[in-house]
């Protein structure tokens, strides 16, 4: 399921954080507040998280007619009818989706649990689809009832629109943990890792692949150079700092963590305002 593009004959490629499937009316407006600067563990090499630590975390699912409901994707809750997630994670006109939200094994399903199918999805009008990496890589899923806040599901904030980010992130998500292993973990994974500027994400893709594709001023990144990187099943998942969502999780190097190759994220400072139009 990974779109890739081979540059320049390297082996090396730019792809989607690609979605991943094993064989297998609440009006209330999500909080926004200013994001402030901070002074590193990847989902790859990241680790275990405790019960009720990333509570805004949701794993979107997807089921073939003739399967159960697989991880998919991640998201999180910016509202209790809606989940924000990467556009490219709506990837299937057919099967279902759903959203469950309290989890700490993806697999689990206990009275911190609570599943909700999906109502509408608003993709963002620009998005152009396909396999071509591109901004607005945005979308919410607006599910069939609200889910019940508790302490193990909560709601993420919002940065102020065009808030530039930076300092230190964290990362979490059911993806790839490393580039040997090719089933995702069942325990939530977290790391913490460093913003970059655009111009450093610039100038390492330039290094590792020769080319700038794809990047621009509405996409944030976290080095590579610490060897931390998200991976396929992390795409649409949330990056944050102090409790305020920075990023979606987009696209990247492929395979994971090769070479100092960022992570890529849909800067949500940009579409802050769209989303409040959204809700």
């Amino acid at each position: 399921m990974n779109f890739i593009f081979v540059l320049l004959d390297l082996v090396c490629a730019l792809a989607y954080r690609a979605p991943y499937v094993e064989d297998v009316d609440y009006e209330q407006t999500a909080y926004v507040q200013d994001i402030s600067s901070s002074d590193d563990t990847r989902v790859l090499n990241g680790k275990p998280a405790a019960r009720d630590q990333f509570p805004y975390q949701v794993s979107l699912r997807w089921a073939n007619v003739s399967r159960s409901p697989s991880h998919l994707c991640g998201g999180s809750l910016v509202t209790p009818s809606m989940v924000l997630t990467a556009a490219h994670c709506m990837l299937f006109n057919y099967g279902t989706y759903d959203v469950v939200a309290g989890l700490l094994n993806r697999t689990e399903n206990t009275s911190s649990t609570q599943r909700r199918d999906i109502e509408t999805r608003i993709l963002h009008e620009n998005w152009p689809g396909g396999s071509v990496i591109s901004r607005y890589d945005i979308a919410l899923l607006k599910v069939l009832s609200p889910f019940v806040l508790t302490p193990s599901v909560q709601l993420i904030r919002l940065p102020r629109q065009n808030v530039i980010p930076s300092g230190t992130v964290v990362l979490s998500g059911w993806g790839f943990t490393s580039r040997s292993d090719a089933s995702l973990p069942f325990i939530l994974q977290y790391v913490e890792a460093e913003l970059i500027s655009n111009q450093q994400c610039a100038d390492d893709l330039n290094t590792a692949i020769g080319t700038t594709l794809a990047l621009d001023d509405t996409m944030v990144c976290i080095s590579g150079h610490q060897n931390k990187s998200s991976c396929s099943g992390d795409s649409g998942g949330p990056l944050v700092q102090n409790g305020i969502q920075v990023g979606i999780d987009s696209w990247g190097m492929s395979p994971c963590g090769i070479l100092i190759g960022p992570s890529v994220f849909t800067r949500v400072s940009n579409y802050t305002d769209w989303i409040k139009s959204k809700l």
